[in-house]
C-alpha cells in the first residue's frame, strides 16, 4: 500500500500537530460535535488507534484546539500594536479581538466554551492566560490606579460585543458588516476608561 496524501500532513514526524490541524478543520466545517476521533484519524491517515497516542480522548483533543486557538488569539491581539502609538494602543487590540471572534466564530466559541472544563490542561491554561494577558496590560495602562478593575471592564466589553455579534443581537449589523461599529466601539471604550480615570 503506497503512503497516500493524508499521511503527507505529518511527514516531518509531527503526528501530534497533524491531528491537532486536522481537528481545527473539522471544528471549522461543523462545529465541536463535529470533532470525532475515529474521522479525525481517517483524515490524517492513520489508524483508529493512533490518535489516542498523544489525547487520551475527546477532550484532551478539543484542550489542544483551544490552546492553538489561544496562541494565534494572542499573536493577533497583540500584533494590533505594532507601530500603533501607545495611547491607541489599547483602542486597536480591542478591536482586533472583536475581529478574531468574527472571522473564527467556530473555534472563538469553543475557546470560551465550558466543554473546556476549568482549563486544567497546562498547555490551555498558558494560552490563555498569555493571550488575556496583553489585552489587560493594555487595558491597565489606560487606568493605572484601578489596573484589575480596567482590565476586567475591558475584557468584558470586547467579549460582549463579540457575542451579541456572533449571536446577531444587534439589529442591522451581521458580521459581514461589523468593521465600522467594532471600530467606533473599540475606540470609544478607550476613551472612556482614559476619561473616567484620568492619570
Amino acid at each position: 500500500m503506497s503512503t497516500s496524501e493524508p499521511t503527507d500532513r505529518y511527514h516531518h514526524g509531527d503526528l501530534k500537530r497533524a491531528l491537532v490541524e486536522a481537528a481545527l478543520e473539522m471544528l471549522v466545517e461543523g462545529g465541536a460535535e463535529a470533532v470525532g476521533m475515529r474521522e479525525l484519524a481517517r483524515r490524517v491517515g492513520v489508524s483508529a488507534a493512533a490518535p489516542y497516542r498523544h489525547f487520551r480522548d475527546k477532550q484532551a483533543l478539543i484542550q489542544a484546539v483551544a490552546a492553538v486557538g489561544f496562541e494565534r488569539f494572542h499573536e493577533a491581539v497583540e500584533g494590533a500594536r505594532d507601530g500603533v502609538p501607545e495611547d491607541e494602543q489599547f483602542g486597536a487590540m480591542a478591536e482586533a479581538y472583536v475581529k478574531f471572534a468574527l472571522a473564527h466564530p467556530r473555534l472563538y466559541r469553543l475557546m470560551f466554551s465550558a466543554e473546556l472544563g476549568q482549563f486544567g490542561d497546562p498547555d490551555l491554561r498558558r494560552a490563555a492566560d498569555a493571550a488575556y494577558g496583553s489585552l489587560a496590560l493594555a487595558a491597565a495602562k489606560e487606568d493605572p490606579e484601578r489596573p484589575g478593575e480596567a482590565a476586567i471592564s475591558a475584557w468584558a466589553f470586547v467579549h460582549g460585543l463579540s457575542m451579541l455579534l456572533l449571536d446577531g443581537q444587534l439589529l442591522g449589523v451581521s458580521i459581514d458588516n461589523a468593521d465600522p461599529l467594532v471600530r467606533a466601539l473599540t475606540r470609544r471604550a478607550a476613551q472612556r476608561i482614559r476619561t473616567t480615570h484620568p492619570a
